[in-house]
């Protein structure tokens, strides 16, 4: 009875085997461009995020009345992305306001000889580009907050940058950042953007907004 059984018990011939798997082939393959474009939108805009919740972090120490003056940092170096904040203590904002000193948004006048504290050291991806430019030692920018927006600048290639229209482009505005794929040119001017594209305004009172860009009608639409 046994070894009827074994006879009467039938595998899948190499045949069979093949075309499972060439179906399975077939599927994957309709299925991956999906995934990966939903993946690259996925991580660009995680990237977005964590950029807008470090300048809002930012802005929150001033308006908390932790630090009179902050400022966020954004550097690269072979596309290693950095986000520093460091900020001045109440006693040094003093002094140099007493002396009549001259408020900068520079490093000198955050550095730890100047009385700066580092408040965060923060990597991004290695698969995003900024705008404004970000990379190398002298092509970095930075912004300053303080409360009221008295004291509100920026450095670098931050300062003096095309302005583009949020909300329509009714309104031309300087002060943003954008957030693309490395594989684009990210240059909002001349809209040489894809829909892997975040922005982000802000305000020299703190303000802070999330756009993402809409191939379709060459447009910002607020998030």
């Amino acid at each position: 009875m046994l070894a009827q059984q074994k006879r009467n018990t039938k595998g899948f011939s190499l045949i069979e085997l093949l075309v499972v798997l060439a179906l399975i082939g077939i599927v994957a393959g309709m299925g991956f461009p999906k995934f990966s474009t939903w993946s690259k939108k996925r991580h660009i805009e995680s990237q977005h995020e964590k950029i807008g919740t470090y300048l809002t972090s930012a802005v929150s120490q001033v308006e908390r009345g932790s630090y009179p003056y902050v400022q966020i940092k954004f550097s690269s170096v072979n596309n290693n992305y950095q986000v520093v904040t460091r900020a001045l203590p109440q006693n040094k904002f003093s002094l140099a306001l007493n002396q009549r000193k001259k408020l900068s948004c520079s490093a000198d006048n955050f550095s730890n000889s100047n009385g700066g504290i580092e408040l965060s050291n923060y990597s991004l991806s290695d698969k995003i580009k900024i705008f404004p430019s970000a990379s190398g030692n002298t092509d970095t920018f930075s912004i300053c907050f303080s409360k009221g927006g008295t004291y509100f600048n920026k450095t670098g290639t931050a300062d003096g940058v095309d302005p583009i229209g949020f909300d329509g482009g009714k309104t031309p505005y300087y002060n943003y950042i954008v957030i693309c794929s490395f594989e684009t040119a990210c240059t909002p001017k001349t809209k040489a953007l894809d829909n892997f594209t975040y922005g982000i305004k802000y305000s020299r009172f703190g303000l802070i907004e999330k756009y993402k860009y809409s191939l379709t009608s060459a447009s910002w639409k607020s998030r």
